[in-house]
């Protein structure tokens, strides 16, 4: 039997780290690193990319996917805010971790069996919409307020909310279906006589 190396994808992680290292360099010599204590978000997004790593590619539980994905989404938020976001108040860029919460469940989510996987996906996928909503009216973006915006578009709500509904009901009368048959024992052919 043949025993498995230690580091199997030795070349894959030599390459992020190329990644990491390249783009730390693009950026000091940018000049958007003006001192390495802006830094100090790269040790958080490396050992999440190594949780990433060991669950996805080692085969670790899928336990470990959203805390790899809160260090690396997380790091890499604080490193923009350190190097290339100039508004650092973080009063208007809240959604943004809403959005990074967001996306930190969706791969835990596609990991899980399909009953589990929608009961995590549909609250990724809200909170991913939501901040994506009050991103452009946290920073002052949008032309309105949003109170305004709440006034004219609430009826969207009420067509997502049926278009959901008519997709759960055509998803789960298929679904009913597929049992009814695959239970329904199988006919043998009458004796011919």
């Amino acid at each position: 039997m043949k025993k498995e190396p230690k580091f199997p994808n030795k070349i894959l992680v030599i390459g992020v780290i190329f990644v990491l290292a390249g783009g730390s360099a693009m950026l000091w010599t940018l000049g958007l690193l003006p001192s390495l204590g802006d830094l100090w978000p790269l040790p958080l997004i490396l050992l999440g990319m190594y949780i990433l790593y060991s669950v996805f590619l080692r085969g670790k539980k899928d336990f470990y996917i959203l805390p790899g994905m809160v260090l690396t989404l997380g790091g890499i938020l604080f490193l923009l805010l350190n190097t290339v976001i100039t508004e650092k108040n973080l009063s208007k860029i809240w959604p943004a971790f809403m959005l990074v919460t967001g996306l930190c469940l969706i791969p835990y989510a596609l990991r899980k069996k399909a009953r589990y996987r929608i009961a995590v996906l549909i609250p990724a996928i809200s909170i991913i919409i939501l901040s994506c909503i009050f991103l452009p009216f946290s920073l002052g973006i949008a032309p309105f307020s949003f109170t305004e915006f709440v006034l004219t578009w609430w009826p969207v709500l009420i067509l997502v909310v049926g278009g959901f509904l008519i997709v759960y009901y055509s998803y789960s009368k298929q679904r009913r279906r597929k049992t009814l048959k695959t239970n329904q024992p199988k006919s043998n052919p009458p004796d011919s006589q």
